[in-house]
């Protein structure tokens, strides 16, 4: 029989823009959350768990002050799980996610403003393993970090500025160029990934993609691959093996951005790096929810991204492909949102033997942005500005060539 992991205890800590739940537990469990109505309430199920006393099936009230979140009540539910039911009135938006040493879940509740109606959010799968872990660095990654870089080949100290900065990069050094390109349009079938007003991002990437090999196979020279051509699920980690098998110079990944606040907009670019931000984290906790990886392969992702050698050059691509898109679109788009170049884990760049970037071109869930993403003309747009932006770091790769031989 499978042991139950025990809620050692639940907390409740009042932050300027949150108030935080943290569950502390003695192991790692599947969790589902959702939010229910009449009362107001933020469901979660914690599976094979056992609630020590004074937990066990009880109300937990928090007084003191009149902030969300008053009270959580901690019951047995199916299947030997717990069930917590958080107090929700006055919240308008919730995020979850686990962390470890020591192992807790942590419950974000954000104040809904009083001229703001509340809306429910939609309930998420059970998951099968200890799965949403924000990729932020705890101690356990830290020292994967550690070991990961210190096995690296060390670098000359007196060579560490020439092979460190993007503009003499190894791959600059080299002389390399760009001749065949792998374009991946995220998500498809069985993933739709985000959606918002009539629009699936699987189908709008794909259509972005198609007519950006439709530009790059007319420029002439340029070999143009796509990781799918049809609305099919392609896993995470096949779309780098594609690039891989391909041997692909350059590897572009289109998504397009959701967000809770329907309100949140803009564009942003990244590249394969740790998160450094809890907003970089959750992005990537959303666009690799379909990697399907169990926890025993954390060590092997810590070690590829920390020995990731092409960051110069992918911070460098991201670069362009970001300023080239806020720069395309804004015509079309006056309160488009230039959200900048970030670094983040996502499994569909860990591995990647090319320069690899990820772009999310908008916000799917945002309505004026969501208007502007079903009609072909932003589309284009969209396309248009991650051709140039592909033109011109080929550019740049040619004229160091150029500068050095003068």
């Amino acid at each position: 029989m499978t042991k139950s992991t025990a809620i050692k205890g639940i907390t409740r800590t009042v932050l300027p823009d949150v108030v935080r739940i943290i569950v502390e537990l003695d192991g790692e469990v599947p969790f589902h959350d959702e939010r229910a109505a009449d009362p107001d309430r933020v469901l979660v199920d914690l599976a094979r768990t056992r609630a020590l006393p004074p937990a066990a099936d009880q109300t937990l009230r928090f007084s003191g002050d009149s902030d969300v979140v008053r009270q959580v009540r901690v019951g047995a539910a199916q299947n030997r799980s717990t069930r917590l039911a958080l107090d929700a009135a006055g919240v308008a938006t919730y995020s979850i996610y686990p962390l470890y040493n020591p192992y807790r879940l942590v419950i974000d509740c954000v104040r809904a403003p009083r001229t703001v109606p509340l809306r429910l959010l939609v309930a998420r799968p059970l998951l099968t393993a200890w799965g949403r872990k924000l990729p932020s660095i705890d101690a356990r990654e830290a020292a994967l970090i550690h070991d990961a870089r210190a096995s690296a080949p060390a670098v000359p100290a007196d060579r560490v500025a020439t092979v460190s900065a993007p503009n003499f990069s190894m791959a600059r050094q080299l002389g390399l160029g760009i001749s065949r390109i792998v374009i991946d349009p995220g998500h498809g079938g069985h993933d739709p990934g985000a959606m918002g007003d009539g629009v699936t991002e699987a189908e709008l990437v794909l259509d972005v993609a198609l007519r950006l090999e439709t530009m790059l196979l007319k420029l002439g020279g340029v070999e143009v691959v796509l990781t799918r051509r049809t609305d099919d699920f392609v896993p995470l980690q096949e779309r780098t093996a594609i690039a891989n098998r391909e041997s692909a110079d350059l590897f572009l990944s289109i998504h397009a951005n959701a967000s809770e606040d329907g309100q949140a907009r803009g564009v942003e670019t990244y590249f394969l790096n740790f998160a450094n931000n809890l907003s970089a984290a959750a992005v990537a906790a959303r666009e690799n929810a379909a990697s399907g990886q169990a926890m025993a392969a954390l060590p092997d992702f810590v070690k590829a991204i920390a020995l990731n050698n092409k960051l110069d050059e992918s911070r460098q691509f991201a670069t362009d492909v970001q300023r080239l898109m806020v720069e395309r679109l804004r015509p079309a788009n006056k309160t488009v949102r230039d959200l900048g170049v970030k670094q983040a884990p996502f499994v569909v760049l860990i591995g990647a033997a090319m320069p690899s970037v990820l772009a999310e071109v908008s916000f799917i869930t945002n309505p004026q942005e969501a208007k502007l993403l079903r009609g072909p003309a932003y589309r284009q747009r969209i396309a248009d500005a991650l051709f140039a932006a592909i033109r011109k770091y080929q550019t740049s790769l040619r004229s160091v060539g150029s500068v050095a031989s003068k």
